[in-house]
């Protein structure tokens, strides 16, 4: 039940007892599949915490994740290790904290502080499938019904029969928008094709979904390089879910996101996916391209981006499929940098122009492959 707190919203508030005497602890609710990374909820939380903070001195923050696997609650855990001024701990969705459960020992009160008023939560009227739509949206802000079908885990027919509902609710509209321009100084240009837009109701319905309050700032939730939408290269990495379920429909492919930053890590992917393969919980980390580099360069910018894409995985345990998708000459000079990998790694490469195809997941089982086996590695990755 959600409940307010003057300009702030909370999924729910709990008073746990404890020696004969209650918390005052707020609930912030987070799906793991709500179309956002586990990177960028901590500004978002911060903010909420110091109006709570202001509001309701002594409180505590219960930090509740409903995710499928280990990794994206491994990832919120991490985001949220410097804490905040208030005690707070971060659970799986099923599990409930006790008072030892805290970053630090959350106030007490005698007797139990009356719960805050409960309010509407704003988005609970919209379907599941139309609320995907509106949250896939809501962070990438414009986008054709591949893209959005693709990232919210749902048919092309489904995909299109929940937007033409939320078009006659009015949450979103299907036009030809303004392009978005790096360079402010050049002329308005406009995109070549109608696309999906969330209206600002309908954006206002994905925030709410994601815990964002009103005149709470949470654009850092966006896709990055929006200058870049409408091209091949985005819809590519829009689509990586789609074709990743194509490729391997025995695997468990969670959810993704294209374009997202990652902190860190010096790159950021194409397109990000997180999911299971083979029993094994897998980040599949996608670049497309790079038809624009020298074959020296895209040898060296793979290694570097292999590099950090491990780092990432190792941080929290899980493990990496590195993908390329581009034309045959990029993926041959890419593929020399594709050797000696880690354990727990696997390469696999594809024409970007060949939908749903990806050869085989072959995992690293030594450290170090000897020079023998380098020249069958790199074939082995078409």
């Amino acid at each position: 039940m959600t409940v307010r707190i003057c300009d702030v919203t909370f999924a729910d508030w709990i008073s746990i007892e404890h020696a004969g005497r209650y918390t005052d602890t707020f609930i912030f609710h987070i799906d793991a599949l709500n179309g956002l990374p586990p990177f960028g909820y901590r500004p978002l939380l911060q903010r909420l915490v110091a109006e709570l903070n202001k509001k309701r001195p002594g409180a505590s923050l219960w930090i509740r994740v409903d995710s499928p696997g280990e990794w994206y609650l491994a990832e919120i855990k991490r985001s949220l290790l410097r804490g905040f001024g208030i005690p707070y701990v971060v659970t799986r969705a099923n599990e409930q904290p006790d008072y030892y459960s805290f970053s630090f020992r959350p106030r007490l009160f005698s007797p139990s502080l009356n719960r805050p008023p409960a309010i509407d939560d704003g988005f609970s009227h919209v379907s599941m499938e139309a609320l995907k739509c509106l949250q896939v949206l809501g962070r990438i802000r414009k986008g054709n019904e591949h893209e959005i079908a693709s990232l919210a885990g749902l048919t092309k027919k489904v995909t299109l029969d929940m937007l033409y509902g939320l078009e006659k609710s009015k949450l979103v509209k299907h036009k030809i928008g303004k392009k978005i321009q790096k360079d402010k100084s050049k002329p308005v240009e406009m995109d070549p094709f109608p696309l999906w837009h969330p209206t600002r109701k309908g954006l206002s319905i994905a925030l709410r979904s994601w815990g964002a309050s009103k005149q709470v700032d949470f654009s850092r939730v966006k896709e990055l390089n929006p200058d870049k939408i409408c091209t091949p290269h985005r819809n590519t990495s829009r689509r990586w879910l789609a074709w990743l379920r194509s490729a391997y429909p025995r695997a468990e492919i969670w959810t993704g996101w294209s374009e997202t930053h990652l902190p860190g890590i010096s790159v950021f992917p194409d397109g990000l996916v997180w999911g299971r393969i083979q029993g094994y919980e897998t980040l599949f980390w996608l670049e497309v391209g790079d038809e624009h580099k020298s074959r020296k360069k895209i040898e060296k910018i793979t290694n570097k981006r292999l590099d950090e894409a491990w780092k990432l995985c190792k941080r929290t345990g899980v493990r990496l499929v590195y993908a390329q998708l581009s034309t045959n000459w990029v993926l041959e000079a890419a593929r020399w940098a594709c050797v000696k990998l880690p354990e727990g790694v696997a390469v696999v490469m594809g024409n970007r122009k060949r939908f749903g195809e990806l050869p085989m997941v072959e995992w690293m089982h030594k450290s170090v492959i000897n020079k023998e086996t380098e020249s069958h590695q790199r074939r082995k990755f078409l």
